[in-house]
């Protein structure tokens, strides 16, 4: 028994996984990302991860639920929390959320997913929450729950090209970034 690995709870082991499949789909999505490199990441046989999601699509799906619910719990809660205020406590998470390039990198990977309809109902369902959610802020009417997820989704756009990382070397990206 001496180089047996301690045993981890499936709820921890899910997190794990949920985590390496983030970072694989992020850069790969659906098609391209690797259930086997999933696996080794988290040190588990590829039949044990499917112990926990039975398909690859299942893996993506779910971590695309996780990704809404960290928008919702950073972003939607702590907007409607701020009440009149919620517009400029929206934006603040939302750029602290855009920070993680593997998460908006993950969110344009579910978008590009939706040629298949449990996807594509994800997003949109998720999508649609969102929208609801800021239209019925203080201050929000349905014309401006529209353009702060559109220029939301363009600085998303943004922060997937690093534009802030580059605006230091290229002037277009800084007067890209300062016109919103």
């Amino acid at each position: 028994m001496e180089g047996r690995r301690p045993r981890v709870d499936a709820s921890r082991r899910r997190e794990q996984i949920l985590e390496a499949a983030l970072a694989e789909f992020s850069q790969r999505g659906l098609h391209g990302g690797s259930t086997v490199t999933i696996a080794q990441q988290v040190g588990i046989s590829h039949p044990n991860l499917f112990r926990l999601f039975s398909t690859k699509k299942e893996l993506f799906l779910a971590v695309l639920v996780r990704l809404f619910e960290t928008i919702d719990r950073e972003m939607l809660r702590r907007g409607s929390d701020a009440g009149a205020d919620s517009m400029p406590v929206m934006m603040d998470a939302w750029f602290g959320l855009m920070a993680d390039r593997e998460m908006m990198l993950m969110m344009l990977q579910g978008y590009a997913a939706c040629e298949d309809p449990d996807i594509r109902d994800l997003m949109a369902r998720s999508t649609r929450e969102i929208f609801e959610k800021v239209e019925a802020m203080p201050g929000f009417d349905a014309d401006q729950a529209h353009s702060f997820i559109a220029e939301g989704m363009l600085y998303m756009v943004s922060a997937a090209m690093d534009l802030p990382g580059r605006a230091e070397r290229e002037p277009w990206a800084d007067r890209f970034l300062a016109s919103g």
